[in-house]
């Protein structure tokens, strides 16, 4: 008889056991939709270009670990350069991020330093001031530096801020001596 109650009562041990042990599983895979640490990769949209210049601006970030990030950036404006407004026509940026002051259990948000480089094309107009405007086509690579800010909640949405600029490293004598990188982002880490 002792041996049927203590076979019951290690069942019931492991019944309960196992139970418990389901249940954290569950919780764990609720948790784990909103982890957004094990995600690595990012898609973002600089609204900024896009309402402002009727440009697109979209961007890739593969997240290495909480303290850094790289990845890339392709701008497209939509616009012609001769009513003043930006100037460059295409540009491919290729950046690396380092992330600082990350208190959170997930990383690549916060304060950030990136390093790029660019290969931009556009249209530059001489004699702006002069009655006529000579319209000259160029191409040219810049290294630069930027600073911004990115928030990242639980489920993966994010807001960033950024600005920043370079100097072209002059392959055509055409190009602008500066270039301008930054602006307001949304998008999404998965």
């Amino acid at each position: 008889m002792k041996n049927n109650f203590t076979r019951a009562l290690l069942a019931l041990f492991l019944l309960i056991g196992f139970q418990s042990y389901a249940q954290d599983e569950d919780s764990q895979k609720k948790d784990d939709q909103f982890n957004v640490g094990d995600r690595k990769h990012e898609i973002r949209l600089d609204v900024f270009d896009a309402a402002f210049f009727s440009a697109i601006d979209l961007s890739y970030e593969r997240v290495n670990d909480a303290a850094y990030g790289y990845g890339a950036s392709l701008f497209l404006n939509f616009r012609s350069g001769d009513d003043g407004s930006y100037y460059e026509k295409f540009a491919f940026t290729p950046f690396f991020r380092f992330y600082f002051f990350n208190k959170e259990d997930y990383g690549a948000k916060g304060l950030f330093v990136e390093v790029f480089s660019k290969f931009a094309s556009g249209e530059n107009f001489d004699n702006i001031f002069d009655d006529v405007e000579n319209e000259v086509d160029y191409f040219d690579a810049a290294l630069g530096l930027a600073i911004g800010k990115k928030w990242v909640n639980r489920r993966g949405f994010m807001l960033e801020i950024s600005l920043g600029g370079g100097r072209n490293i002059g392959l055509d004598d055409n190009s602008p001596d500066f270039t301008f990188r930054g602006g307001v982002s949304l998008g999404y880490r998965f």
